[in-house]
């Protein structure tokens, strides 16, 4: 059996505002005292990292607790973003062990670290594992730690975010036992007798028919269909984003193949990647990733109400894996351009997430990247949301 229960808090003293999200964990799950606890934080809070860690582990009852700052956090109540808070995530349960860990530093070290993931997942042979993974998004490339983990134990799933903050600490943070970090990579291998559904939620929807990367080098795109990227792009800017070339990049996208070998883009199958320059005189564009002539591809633009649709998509695809099972708990690691700034209203993906599956306990962060599984790999997403629940196994 898995007991599981969250709880938040946005009191103002770091001891106080973590020991009362996690007694309302507790309660909330009926037990004294955890096998594991997630902790989720806004960065403020690890100016008193030593208040941080000391709390949870004295009120939770044992050091098996990872965690990580974000730009916000929530559970299946509410959603905190702008504003400082904590919460937490306790389970107890013989059929789920998890295993905390921290390395550092991470950034020149992602390969070694993956290599490292791969070796232990693959002689753990567990039937049934998950892999969180909470990288600090300042450092390190978490394409390569995931790579280098698939060289070495093949397809295990693997969910996360990158650690973020608001923009004013100047850095992120990893915590494990009583450890906070930052340059590092914390998180969890789960593993025992639960079954695990992982689902997104894009937060950007196509806007072209798919079209063929004709001319590319590294991660620059110099033709599509045969002619200048450019002018691809330009027939997408209408009315404002006409105007304001700026405003244009912060809400136009392409979408890249999830499997580079299928190289689809149908629903579902692409990884969203920024546009960070152009060209108009050589007609190119720029873009946070490598492409290959011969790549399927299509324009993508951040939009609240098709976010919202496609939220209410993946969640029925979601209640329906289930097949009337209720999960036991829920991770929901949410970009942080989503939110408020998406939707312009706070709380609408925990307000979704609640509706569709009820009182479920659910902890997420907002994140610099999301980290989720996609066909038979892991991949890196932006302005997406990964939505992980555990049941137990029948």
């Amino acid at each position: 059996m898995i007991r599981a229960g969250v709880g938040q808090s946005q009191q103002q003293a770091t001891g106080q505002a973590v020991e009362e999200a996690a007694r309302q964990a507790l309660a909330r799950a009926g037990i004294s005292r955890a096998d594991l606890a997630i902790m989720f934080f806004t960065a403020d809070r690890a100016g008193h990292a030593r208040d941080l860690v000391s709390s949870l582990i004295s009120t939770v009852g044992t050091d098996c607790v990872v965690g990580s700052s974000g730009a916000g956090v929530l559970t299946g109540e509410s959603e905190i973003e702008g504003r400082g808070g904590v919460v937490v995530l306790v389970v107890a349960s013989d059929a789920v062990i998890g295993r905390p860990f921290i390395f550092e530093p991470l950034k020149g070290n992602e390969t070694h670290l993956g290599a490292s993931f791969g070796e232990f997942v693959a002689k753990a042979q567990d039937k049934k594992s998950l892999m969180i993974l909470l990288p600090d998004s300042y450092n390190g490339n978490p394409q390569a730690l995931l790579q280098s983990m698939a060289d070495k134990a093949g397809f295990h799933s693997v969910i996360g975010a990158g650690s973020t903050e608001n923009g004013e600490a100047g850095a992120t943070f990893q915590l494990c036992g009583d450890k906070v970090a930052s340059n590092s990579v914390a998180g969890a291998y789960l593993s025992g007798e639960f079954d695990v559904h992982v689902d997104i939620t894009q937060g950007c929807q196509p806007i072209s028919e798919p079209m063929l990367i004709t001319k590319a080098e590294g991660n620059l795109i110099y033709e599509i269909n045969g002619r200048p990227a450019i002018e691809a792009f330009a027939r997408l800017l209408k009315g404002p984003l006409a105007e304001d070339i700026r405003r244009a990049l912060m809400v136009l996208f392409v979408g890249l193949p999830a499997d580079r070998r299928e190289n689809s883009v149908a629903p579902g199958k692409y990884l969203v990647r920024n546009i960070y320059g152009l060209d108009p005189d050589k007609g190119v564009l720029a873009v946070t990733d490598a492409v290959s002539e011969g790549e399927a591809m299509i324009f993508t633009m951040r939009d609240g109400q098709c976010a919202r649709e496609d939220l209410g998509q993946m969640l029925r695809r979601q209640v329906q894996a289930l097949e009337g099972r209720t999960p036991a708990f829920g991770l929901y690691f949410n970009c942080c351009a989503r939110g408020n700034s998406l939707y312009g209203i706070p709380g609408i993906d925990s307000a979704y997430i609640r509706q569709a599956l009820g009182e479920v306990p659910l902890l997420g962060m907002f994140g610099g990247y999301e980290l989720a599984p996609l066909g038979r790999a892991n991949h890196l997403f932006a302005y997406t949301g990964v939505l992980a629940l555990i049941t137990e196994t029948d």
